[in-house]
């Protein structure tokens, strides 16, 4: 964390930089007590055949693709199921039945911004 002064020197503004690794499937990065938090997520799935269950929460998720690539996989109620490749410079919000896999082992690396107290479902996934 660090602490800037203003112009005036009066103010202290708290800034907060965090570096981007993604070298897990899931951390936590940033949590403003029960509002919001910020995680990086790699995907542990390298093909649409790798995933086993799908999840969805009681609340939207925000994703960012930082790098790499990163196929989101969205199912509706009715089963049927959408691959979305992610872009870069894009917003995705999802509230809908989903997972994501990272094509042949490839990079990638996305940010996600949701709530903490979110709670989750899951669904098995036979393809």
């Amino acid at each position: 964390m660090f602490l800037l002064s203003n112009k005036d020197g009066d103010d202290k503004m708290d800034l907060h930089v965090i570096s981007i690794k993604g070298e897990k499937r899931w951390e936590v990065v940033f949590k403003e007590n029960d509002r919001w938090q910020c995680g990086i997520y790699v995907p542990e799935n390298t093909s649409l055949d790798d995933i086993t269950f799908l999840e969805k929460h009681n609340a939207p998720e925000l994703f960012v693709l930082v790098r790499g690539n990163i196929v989101l996989v969205l199912m509706d109620d009715e089963g049927n199921i959408k691959e979305v490749n992610m872009e870069e410079n894009k917003i995705y919000i999802v509230n809908t039945w989903h997972n994501a896999y990272r094509p042949n082992n490839c990079e990638g690396v996305a940010l996600v911004i949701e709530r903490p107290d979110i709670t989750t479902e899951y669904k098995s996934l036979n393809i």
